[in-house]
């Protein structure tokens, strides 16, 4: 925009001012205009500085005439993608090669085109250099002072001449500018004396190169007569990844005049290779030569192209050389025999340095095509250490020597206040790597110069330091109180006394329903169903033995197997909730914290117990043998029986007398409880969940059964009243 806004700037003060040297001729045509200027800009940016170039000179005819040889070659050119991205996303594409080798490598070089080729562009600004060839469309700046005096403005021709005042045609085209200006005042002699010369170069023409072969977009191109092999290449995209790096050709008049090697320029940044172009000339790129690769702990791994005379030396070379970490003395090689088959070789080598390879041994190995060496890093684990943890100021890992002991390396992490200086322990791995012995330590004698407690230390020990503190005691507290998270608690705290420290309920907690949570409870849980378990498998076992016993027909046998399958699976469901046992204490207490403290439902508070206040539900749940299980609408007053006939009443498989009813607290009730009666008439709370067992016969197996269910089934309401209602 820069570049657009001074055109149109230079453009406005000569046709303004009436000053141009066209108009002083009477040359009344004008320049392209500004939609013309912004296609050059988009489209050429060296052509549209070219332009601007010739306004800033007053030369609009000059800049016409650039602006038509811009169209001309367009029309030449052929169709390209419009987009920057379009261009240079060619080169990012996964290829064979990376498709193929190990290690997820990509090939090297290629990136330097992805980013920089839709800005490559010769500078405007760029000194022409002494051995610039002067060529039609070349324009120059022309000052005589002495006894001649003026400035002309000079393009050389398509004949490759310039007007001189008095002197006439004089052809310039093929001296290099270094030699214009004695060109010039040699012929400008033969008519003045006594008078000085400078030659300032303007706008420079452009040339037509063509660039084909693997590059991202073919074609021919109208590029600065500034341009070099490098930036012809940029223009188009840079090569394909099926293209070669390093044998580049530039070729004119039909003849190879330069191969290119672009590693030197990637590898070490020599540029000594690019050449400036000339115009037709061609630059090609054939296709790729034999390629390698190199993963794991070098520099740079990637895959690479050949020349085809690398030794296995070379190629690490290539990659950067060993990092400190890669494991010396072997590496793995890939390789591709005789198209028939793919071969892993552990190669042995001798003489390697991290950061470089020796030219000795098995690193002469020639490299292949397709080859590809694996470099693995070394085992990260060190033994020669001994570990020191627990309450130290600096912990961690020392260094071990064989007349290293226990006495220095506390000295080392040294010790806190709260260390217990009544035992200390080295835990030693065993001489047969099969298993560790602890070693206790008197601490305290350790540091007041009892040699007898200052062992010798050995490779992998690790020291640990205890605290002499207590771990304090904590509780979590969730859900809808006003100061949920972990807190301390002192002995003989309460659960009314947490409750007032995190602030009380919130206004939609759900006392009644709160779920209190005990880690040896749990376990007790989980040990009483364990011995179920087993007494049930034996049961099982027993039953099926005696069934196939006394099986008289094979429908009697077929009914027993059927039997003992069903309930072995209950068996293996009833394994599985066991690991979901939830160590739930049930208890009944209000919001109001001072009607029930104090009492027995104010349980004492033990490290690690959970505490978690539901939001007050709105539904009674009803399952099992009725017909449409369901959770429905709690409204106060409404017993057992009002809400299983909401739910449809029983199905003629429900077993009324075994109705019960699982409470929002955690206890479960059924007519059986004491001061119940019939279960059918007791009022029911938000949160509770009635169950409807189902009628089963009464033989040994089917008792059986019936228990395995019963469980089952009661275990699974807990989880899903906790899961559906809180």
């Amino acid at each position: 925009m820069k570049k657009i806004l001074l055109i149109f700037l230079c453009a406005g003060m000569l046709l303004s001012a009436n000053i141009t040297r066209a108009q002083v001729d009477g040359d009344t045509q004008e320049g392209p205009d500004s939609a013309a200027i912004q296609e050059v800009q988009k489209a050429d940016p060296a052509a549209a500085q070219a332009i601007a170039n010739a306004v800033q000179r007053g030369d609009l005819q000059g800049a016409k005439d650039l602006y038509q040889n811009f169209k001309k070659s367009r029309l030449e050119q052929p169709v390209k993608s419009a987009t920057p991205s379009a261009v240079a996303s060619e080169p990012t594409k996964s290829s064979l090669f990376e498709r193929t080798l190990p290690g997820n490598l990509t090939q090297f070089g290629y990136a330097l085109f992805n980013k920089t080729v839709s800005t490559f562009t010769i500078s405007a600004t760029m000194p022409v250099g002494p051995d610039y060839i002067i060529g039609p469309g070349d324009h120059f700046t022309l000052t005589l002072w002495g006894t001649t005096e003026g400035i002309f403005n000079l393009q050389v021709t398509k004949e490759g001449t310039v007007t001189l005042p008095k002197v006439g045609v004089v052809p310039v085209a093929g001296i290099r500018f270094g030699e214009l200006e004695k060109t010039i005042k040699r012929h400008l002699s033969r008519y003045y004396n006594d008078f000085n010369l400078s030659i300032a170069m303007g706008g420079l023409k452009t040339l037509t190169i063509y660039v084909a072969g693997e590059v991202v977009t073919p074609g021919s191109y109208s590029l600065s007569s500034l341009t070099s092999v490098y930036g012809a290449l940029f223009s188009a995209g840079g090569p394909t990844k099926m293209g070669s790096l390093r044998t580049i050709q530039v070729l004119r008049s039909g003849k190879v005049i330069k191969t290119i090697d672009l590693y030197d320029f990637l590898l070490k940044g020599d540029r000594s290779q690019d050449i400036k172009l000339q115009n037709g000339d061609t630059v090609f790129v054939p296709l790729i030569g034999p390629v390698a690769g190199v993963a794991g702990t070098v520099y740079r791994p990637a895959i690479y192209e050949l020349t085809g005379q690398e030794t296995l030396s070379d190629l690490i070379d290539t990659a950067g050389g060993l990092l400190p970490i890669a494991l010396g003395g072997t590496l793995q090689l890939t390789r591709y025999v005789d198209n028939q088959r793919k071969v892993f070789l552990d190669i042995k080598i001798d003489n390697v340095q991290s950061g470089s390879t020796r030219s000795s041994g098995a690193y002469l190995e020639k490299v292949r095509n397709m080859d590809a060496i694996s470099i693995r890093p070394l085992y990260d684990k060190v033994w020669e250490t001994v570990e020191l943890g627990g309450v130290v100021a600096n912990p961690g890992r020392f260094q071990w020597r064989p007349d290293i002991k226990l006495r220095e390396v506390i000295i080392q992490g040294q010790l806190l206040p709260e260390s217990d200086m009544r035992r200390a322990e080295v835990v030693r791995i065993t001489k047969d790597m099969m298993d560790r012995t602890i070693i206790p330590v008197d601490l305290a004698a350790l540091m007041t110069g009892d040699e007898s407690q200052n062992i010798t230390l050995e490779p992998q020990d690790q020291i640990r330091v205890y605290s002499a503190l207590k771990a304090a005691d904590k509780v979590s507290v969730s859900g809808e109180v006003v100061r949920v998270g972990k807190y301390e608690i002192n002995k003989g705290e309460r659960l009314s006394d947490l409750l007032l420290r995190v602030g009380g309920f919130t206004k939609e907690a759900y006392a009644y329903g709160i779920v209190f949570k005990r880690t040896d409870v749990k376990n007790s849980q989980e040990k009483n169903l364990q011995a179920f378990i087993v007494r049930m498998q034996s049961q099982v076992l027993q039953n099926a033995a005696a069934a196939s016993v006394q099986a008289i027909s094979a429908e009697e046998a077929a009914s027993a197997k059927t039997e003992m399958t069903l309930n072995q699976g209950l068996l293996e469901n009833l394994k599985s909730m066991r690991e979901q046992e939830e160590g739930r204490v049930a208890i009944n207490i209000t919001e109001n914290v001072e009607e029930w403290a104090g009492s027995a439902n104010d349980l004492l508070l033990k490290n690690g117990d959970s505490i978690f206040v539901p939001k007050r539900p709105q539904e009674v749940l009803v399952m099992g043998e009725i017909h449409s299980p369901s959770a429905q609408v709690y409204l106060p007053g409404l017993t057992v029986k009002d809400f299983i006939n909401q739910s449809g009443g029983y199905t003629k498989y429900a077993e009324q007398d075994q109705v019960y009813v699982l409470q929002a607290n955690g206890s479960a009730v059924s007519s059986g409880s004491p001061s119940i009666g019939n279960i059918e008439n007791k009022e029911l709370k938000a949160g509770d969940t009635v169950f409807v067992p189902q009628v089963i016969e009464r033989n040994a197996g089917v008792r059986l059964f019936k228990d395995i269910v019963d469980i089952l089934f009661k275990t699974a309401v807990v989880f899903a009243t906790i899961h559906l209602l809180f």
